[in-house]
């Protein structure tokens, strides 16, 4: 009796840690490679006038440092969504990642280099604003997210920029943890109402019905601008501990 009970609680264990296995060895969804490249341009536009020039010279590289994100990382990323909450263990790599740039600055290594790395600090900022990432564990959300991003597909041109002057700034004293933390948030509180438009009535409703007046539209421009928006936190992090120029930088603190 008792050999026979541990053997169902090992299988139980082995079958437990089989699927834990293939669930964090699954690609992670994640925005439209489209959506990417158009947060890549749209990033740039919120720098300082010099840092945005020097980027753009190089906006190649940095699209490829966003598709070349390292597989613990893109691990950590799936862990978050699975658990819908942000990790140590991410923080860490990105104040990691803001340190080896600065690094690589201090050290006059190849801008290359340091382009790739601006790519995958990116990468980080616009999945933790995308709600299927955030929301993978949940599964209300998991059953429509194919729909969500033909949605995020079709309106993607018609998508502002607004900088989203709710989240702490780095410039302003903000630690990495505070604004990870709120996008993190922010994006959660978008898995719910996202969910309940793209199911209805039991069931799916094609991305092709809803417009900008919809709730899909308002919560995919709030977590693109939001994504948008953390990246440049992060560049400009690593930007100011650089001591770069700012001159011109339209979105500092104005005190009186």
């Amino acid at each position: 009796m008792t050999r026979s009970r541990t053997s169902r609680r090992l299988g139980l264990t082995l079958s437990t840690l089989g699927f834990l296995i293939v669930l964090s060895s699954a690609p992670l969804e994640a925005w439209p490679k489209e959506a990417y490249r158009n947060m890549v341009y749209d990033t740039m536009r919120l720098m300082p006038p010099r840092l945005a020039r020097v980027l753009l010279s190089r906006d190649d590289v940095i699209l490829e440092g966003v598709t070349r994100l390292e597989g613990d990382t893109a691990s950590t990323l799936a862990r978050i969504g699975i658990k819908g909450q942000l990790s140590v263990a991410l923080v860490d790599d990105v104040e990691l990642r803001i340190e080896r740039i600065v690094r690589m600055v201090d050290e006059r290594r190849p801008f290359d280099d340091v382009a790739t790395e601006l790519g995958r600090l990116l990468r980080i900022a616009a999945d933790i604003a995308d709600p299927a990432v955030i929301g993978a564990g949940n599964s209300d959300l998991r059953r429509v997210v194919p729909e969500y991003y033909r949605f995020v597909g079709l309106n993607l041109t018609k998508l502002p920029l607004v900088h989203d002057g709710g989240l702490p700034s780095t410039l302003e004293g903000a630690s990495v943890t505070t604004l990870l933390a709120q996008v993190a948030s922010a994006t959660t509180a978008s898995v719910l109402p996202l969910s309940e438009a793209f199911w209805q009535n039991g069931r799916l409703v094609p991305a092709s019905q809803f417009d900008y007046r919809s709730v899909p539209y308002a919560e995919t421009s709030l977590s693109y601008s939001r994504g948008v928006t953390a990246a440049s936190y992060l560049w400009l992090a690593a930007w100011a501990k650089a001591n770069g120029d700012f001159t011109g930088y339209r979105f500092a603190d104005k005190k009186p």
